[in-house]
C-alpha cells in the first residue's frame, strides 16, 4: 500500500486539499514513478532477462546437441559458463546490481552442471539429491549475494527436493516450510534494506497461503481421501485459522501491508464457497441442481462484496491512522 498516495487521497477527500491540486501533490509525493524509476526498472528488468536467456540458452543447446558432444565438450562448456559467471562476480563485484546479476547466472549454470555430471556418470542417485546438492552448494551463495531473486530460486528449488523426497505432496509440509521462509524473510527485512518489502516476499507468502488454503479446502471442508497422497487431516480448518488470524493480526498492526490483508481475504473466499457448495450439496435441496447452483452464485456474490467492502474500510482506516500518526509527530 502506498501510504503517501492513501493520505493524499484521504485529505482531498476530506478537503484538506484542493482536488485540483491533487495531481501535482501525487507527484511531488513520489506516489507516481518518475522517469528514473522507469530507467531503473527496466534496466534490472532486461538484465535479469538476459541472465535468464543466457543460462537457458546454455541448458538448450545441451539439450539439442547432446548426442553430437563428447564428455569433454560437454564439460567444457558447462565449466566454461560456470567459470565465466564466477569471472563476472569477481570482477564487478557483489556491491554492484551486475555482479548479483552474475551470481544468479552461476546458480543456474552450476545446476546444469550437476545434471550432467549426474547424467555422464549415471550415478544411481535419486533425482531429489541432485536438488537438494543444488539446493546446499547455492547457499552460501545466496547468504552472501542477498538477492532476493536468487533466495526465491532457492527456496523453489527446496520445494522441489522436499517434494521428490517425500514422494507425495504433503500440504502440511510445503505450508509450513513456506511460513517459515516467509518469517525469517521479514526479520531479515529488519536488517537488511534488500529484503524491505517489495515482491518477493508476496511471493512467498502467495505459496503459503495456497498451500493453507489447499488443505483447508481439501481436507477441512472435504475430508480429503484415503489414498497415500490425500491422507484426512482433521486439524485443517483450525490450521488455516490460526494462519489467517495471525498473518492478519501481523500485516494490520505490525508490518502493515495491505496486500497482505487482501491475501487473507482472497484466501476466506474459496474455503466458504466450498463449505457453502458442500451445505447445500447434502441439504434436502441436493436434488434440485438448478436452486442449489443460483443459491451458491447469489452467497458468492454476496460474501465476495462483503469481503470487499470490508477491506476497502480497513485501507481507509489504515490510511486515516498513518494521517494521525504523521499529525502526532508534527505535533
Amino acid at each position: 500500500m502506498n501510504l503517501h498516495r492513501d493520505l493524499l487521497l484521504l485529505w482531498a477527500e476530506q478537503g484538506a486539499l484542493d482536488p485540483a491540486r491533487l495531481p501535482e501533490a501525487l507527484r511531488l509525493a513520489g506516489a507516481f514513478p518518475a522517469a528514473d524509476d522507469w530507467r531503473r526498472f527496466a534496466d534490472r528488468l532486461l538484465l535479469a532477462l538476459a541472465v535468464l536467456a543466457l543460462s537457458s540458452g546454455v541448458i538448450f543447446f545441451f539439450a539439442y546437441n547432446w548426442e553430437y558432444l563428447g564428455h569433454f565438450s560437454r564439460f567444457a562448456l558447462a565449466e566454461g559458463a560456470l567459470i565465466l559467471a564466477l569471472f563476472g562476480v569477481w570482477r564487478l563485484g557483489l556491491e554492484r546490481l551486475s555482479g548479483k546479476a552474475s551470481l544468479f547466472a552461476a546458480a543456474l549454470s552450476l545446476g546444469a552442471l550437476l545434471a550432467l555430471i549426474g547424467q555422464t556418470y549415471q550415478t544411481g542417485a535419486d533425482p531429489w539429491e541432485l536438488f537438494a546438492v543444488w539446493c546446499a552448494l547455492i547457499l552460501p551463495w545466496a547468504v552472501l549475494g542477498r538477492l532476493p531473486l536468487l533466495w526465491l530460486f532457492w527456496l523453489a528449488l527446496f520445494n522441489v527436493a522436499l517434494y521428490l523426497y517425500l514422494s507425495y505432496f504433503n500440504w502440511q509440509t510445503f505450508f509450513f516450510v513456506n511460513l517459515c521462509a516467509l518469517a525469517l524473510w521479514e526479520d531479515a527485512g529488519r536488517r537488511f534494506a534488500e529484503f524491505r518489502r517489495g515482491f518477493a516476499p508476496r511471493l512467498v507468502a502467495l505459496a503459503a497461503a495456497f498451500f493453507v488454503t489447499y488443505g483447508a479446502v481439501v481436507y477441512g471442508v472435504w475430508g480429503g481421501s484415503e489414498s497415500v497422497a490425500f491422507q484426512k487431516s482433521d486439524n485443517a480448518l483450525l490450521i488455516w485459522a490460526m494462519w489467517a488470524a495471525g498473518c492478519w493480526y501481523f500485516y494490520r498492526y505490525r508490518a502493515r501491508d495491505f496486500f497482505m490483508l487482501a491475501l487473507v481475504a482472497a484466501s476466506f473466499l474459496p474455503l466458504a464457497t466450498s463449505a457453502l457448495f458442500r451445505l447445500l450439496s447434502e441439504s434436502s435441496w441436493r436434488h434440485d441442481e438448478f436452486t442449489v447452483f443460483l443459491l451458491i452464485g447469489i452467497l458468492v456474490v454476496g460474501i465476495t462484496l462483503a469481503v470487499g467492502l470490508g477491506l476497502w474500510h480497513v485501507h481507509k482506516r489504515m490510511a486515516a491512522e498513518e494521517q494521525e500518526k504523521i499529525t502526532e509527530n508534527a505535533a
